[in-house]
């Protein structure tokens, strides 16, 4: 399982932003684990970002496949609907799965259409329900604040729980908010199939998918793989700690011209 969480980050002129953050544990039932796998995406070629929940091999697996297939144009980029020809190669790669393997999963995608203030954003959750073998799409709508969109997995209450005490604070409606209250959920250690580093990925009104590192109990991880400092110095990615804050990933520390953010 999974814990996964899905915002909007919206200024005075509507939303700017959308992003997924993720833990990066896998669990083998109650006695294995591995706390390095990735469990978020995003397309170095166009506007979409993806992540999962529920059972890890078939989207972990399939969301490659889309990317390559977004990157070499062969899958239409902007699509009319949520998820569009993007949905459609998802659905043709579980025809020939094993029957026997079948079990629920969602996966998460954020797109955009438009570049600037044009830009438009649209969230989309594609669930596989094993029971009875059918698919579910469910649109989130865009706040009118930052705010969270969606919450899944295993440790969805924890999320929840944090994210209620964030929303009493001074922090509240804010991106920092939503992924101060995810990072805590996960530290707080309450849901044990949730775990390892904080996965995280985003778009903005210009530009692709953006994968970030994040910096979390005093460690570097991209992607749910831990990062040395020879790593971060030579890395054009960008950093952002618990708090939300830009970091500079060699030193660890917020970066001197990034607006500072406070604990609840």
């Amino acid at each position: 399982m999974t814990s996964i969480v899905a915002w909007a980050g919206v200024d005075s002129r509507g939303p700017a932003s959308v992003y997924i953050a993720s833990d990066s544990r896998i669990s083998w039932g109650t006695t294995h684990r591995w706390d390095h796998g990735r469990k978020t995406f995003a397309s170095a070629t166009a506007p979409y970002v993806f992540g999962y929940s529920g059972d890890v091999l078939f989207p972990s697996m399939a969301l490659p496949i889309v990317l390559e297939q977004l990157a070499s144009g062969v899958i239409a980029v902007n699509p009319r609907s949520s998820f569009g020809e993007i949905g459609n190669q998802i659905r043709q790669l579980w025809l020939t799965y094993p029957q026997q393997e079948h079990r629920d999963f969602s996966i998460v995608m954020a797109g955009r259409t438009g570049e600037a203030m044009a830009a438009t954003f649209a969230v989309a959750v594609m669930t596989f329900k094993a029971a009875d073998g059918t698919w579910e799409v469910r649109e989130e709508s865009m706040p009118a604040t930052s705010s969270t969109l969606l919450v899944e997995g295993s440790g969805s209450s924890a999320i929840r729980a944090a994210e209620q005490l964030w929303s009493e604070s001074a922090h509240a409606n804010t991106s920092r908010a939503v992924f101060s209250a995810f990072c805590e959920s996960m530290r707080h250690g309450s849901d044990p199939l949730t775990g390892g580093g904080p996965q995280l990925v985003g778009l903005h009104r210009i530009g692709t998918g953006r994968t970030f590192g994040v910096i979390y109990d005093g460690r570097r991880y991209l992607s749910g793989a831990i990062v040395g400092r020879a790593g971060a110095a030579t890395s054009t990615i960008k950093w952002f700690n618990e708090l939300f804050e830009r970091c500079d990933g060699e030193r660890m520390v917020k970066l001197s011209d990034a607006q500072s953010h406070s604990s609840r």
